[in-house]
């Protein structure tokens, strides 16, 4: 079993360092898968996805991308969890959205796990206030300048190389 195979079955017991990492992984190793799903996304108007335990549903409408996510044979959806607005610069798009395809992602694997060995508590959908893809998650919301500064000073850590040789 793959390191990122076990990721995908610890779910809520993942640490931030290991959840930074599965998304730094996704955003390197799933370019191919996420440039067929923009090009779905785009024309249809809508993307299904499942990662792990869970399904995601994108919607595209008026340049803005949400999603949301159900755990696999749920009937409900989760209201919408996260929202981005695109631009009209393709490659400015592309990049905004691959980040929030990695981002959707990790939400459903950090949720939705696949069944294994760790018990799962019984509890409510959990993601970060601020995306990885944000600034403000690297200044803690404090500001974009800080964000940059701080986001400049981050290197890649063990976890990822971990996850890329696995």
């Amino acid at each position: 079993m793959s390191l990122f195979e076990e990721y995908l079955n610890r779910g809520q017991w993942l640490s931030e360092s290991e959840r930074l990492a599965i998304y730094k992984y996704l955003l390197k190793t799933s370019k191919k898968k996420y440039e067929i799903d923009k090009k779905t996304l785009f024309e249809d108007k809508t993307l299904d996805s499942e990662i792990a335990n869970g399904e995601i549903k994108y919607s595209f409408s008026s340049n803005i991308v949400d999603y949301k996510v159900r755990k696999i044979g749920d009937l409900e959806w989760n209201k919408q969890v996260r929202t981005i607005k695109i631009g009209r610069i393709k490659s400015i798009t592309n990049k905004k959205l691959d980040k929030f395809f990695a981002q959707a992602e990790l939400d459903t694997i950090r949720n939705y796990p696949l069944p294994g060995p760790i018990p799962l508590e019984d509890r409510s959908f959990t993601m970060n206030t601020f995306p990885y893809y944000s600034l403000k998650y690297y200044s803690n919301g404090r500001g974009i300048i800080r964000g940059i500064i701080e986001k400049l000073q981050s290197k890649d850590d063990e976890l990822l190389t971990k996850l890329l040789s696995s």
